[in-house]
């Protein structure tokens, strides 16, 4: 028989045993253990709810903020960093009924997010002649302009269009060789085996009190296809908004300051979307005008998300979507993560091909298509 304080003793060493006993030693840890539990699965929920946000801010707001535009302009997977550690914490700690969350991120991040582009059905072989362009942003040359020359050769376009050429001097006599027109004016080459039947540059356009150039020259040219304008474009840069956010003591001591919530050069960013905006607008609207066939080709600036590309260019065919899958990164070009440089046309064209490059021979990819008449 147990005396009465061996009993008391056995009650409290059973207490001290139980897990949901208030004073028990592994209370604290049961309870850290439910709280890690919930605060897992409360994260694996948000987090697609967080991509959207991000992915709404950007496609609506875009570049009407100064924030949301720079982040135009960054690596897109990098919102996909926490997506690999939510899946481990899912499965270490047996949450497997939430994995479809992470499965819903995926896809916001993959064709949201990063512009993922499923490859369409292609019927036959096109029974009108195909006209091949390439466009290439060959960034002054700097890599050399044999090892542009040696890009343009590997596809053997009908029409290439350059943008960011320096010292053209050095580039034309190589493309007269395999070219019977080429033309350089300001940035622009523009190299084609059919007769150029005019090339206009358009006038300045106002903007804030200063005469600024378009960034874009209009060509007529007589194809298989027929007589077709072509825009060859290149926006302004969105490169200094960085540098003006960093400021001149740094990107580090501006968040550290709090500055960064109301940079002086929020100022420079919006200024340029506002420049960007108006030149991509000025072409568009010049190309929507044109009774014949149009094809825009050329380095645009604008991003998949760019709300200035949607309310500019949406309205004409975009080459890669039509003919190309995948991301189709053009920029930067060793290891792109947006895409920038575009071939588009008017209705009345078909894109039936749509190449991405990779030769390095220039900070960005060039980009080609084949393109024919569209059907009646």
């Amino acid at each position: 028989m147990s005396s009465p304080s061996n009993a008391r003793d056995g009650a409290r060493g059973r207490q001290d045993r139980d897990p949901r006993g208030g004073s028990g030693e592994r209370a604290p840890g049961a309870r850290i253990a439910r709280a890690a539990l919930w605060a897992v699965a409360a994260l694996a929920i948000l987090y697609p709810v967080a991509l959207a946000v991000a992915w709404v801010l950007l496609w609506f707001v875009g570049e009407r903020w100064w924030a949301t535009g720079l982040a135009l302009y960054v690596p897109m997977l990098s919102f996909g960093a926490p997506l690999p550690v939510l899946l481990a914490l899912l499965l270490l700690t047996r949450r497997r009924g939430l994995l479809w969350t992470q499965g819903v991120a995926a896809v916001i991040l993959v064709f949201g997010l990063m512009g993922f582009v499923l490859p369409r059905p292609r019927f036959g072989a096109p029974s009108t002649p195909v006209v091949r362009v390439l466009s290439f942003n060959v960034d002054s040359g700097r890599a050399g302009f044999d090892r542009i020359v040696a890009e343009i050769d590997r596809y053997s376009p009908d029409i290439a269009v350059l943008q960011e050429v320096a010292h053209t001097e050095a580039l034309e006599p190589t493309l007269r060789e395999r070219y019977a027109t080429v033309i350089a004016q300001g940035q622009f080459v523009l190299a084609t085996r059919y007769p150029v039947l005019s090339t206009k540059e358009p006038d300045k356009l106002s903007y804030s009190g200063k005469q600024r150039s378009p960034r874009f020259l209009q060509h007529v040219i007589d194809t298989p296809l027929g007589q077709i304008a072509l825009y060859d474009v290149h926006p302004l840069s969105p490169r200094e908004d960085l540098g003006a956010i960093r400021g001149k003591r740094g990107l580090r001591r501006e968040i550290l300051s709090g500055r960064l919530l109301h940079p002086p050069g929020a100022e420079i960013i919006q200024e340029n979307s506002g420049l960007r905006a108006l030149q991509a607008q000025t072409f568009a609207e010049q190309a929507s005008r044109e009774t014949l066939p149009t094809i825009i080709a050329g380095d645009t600036n604008l991003p998949s998300l760019s709300n200035i590309f949607e309310a500019t260019l949406s309205r004409f065919q975009d080459g890669f979507r039509e003919a190309g899958w995948g991301f189709g990164y053009t920029f930067p070009a060793k290891r792109p993560w947006m895409r920038i440089d575009r071939i588009m046309a008017s209705a009345s064209l078909r894109f039936i091909r749509f190449a991405v490059g990779n030769s390095g021979a220039s900070d960005h990819r060039c980009v080609v298509a084949d393109i024919t008449s569209a059907p009646p």
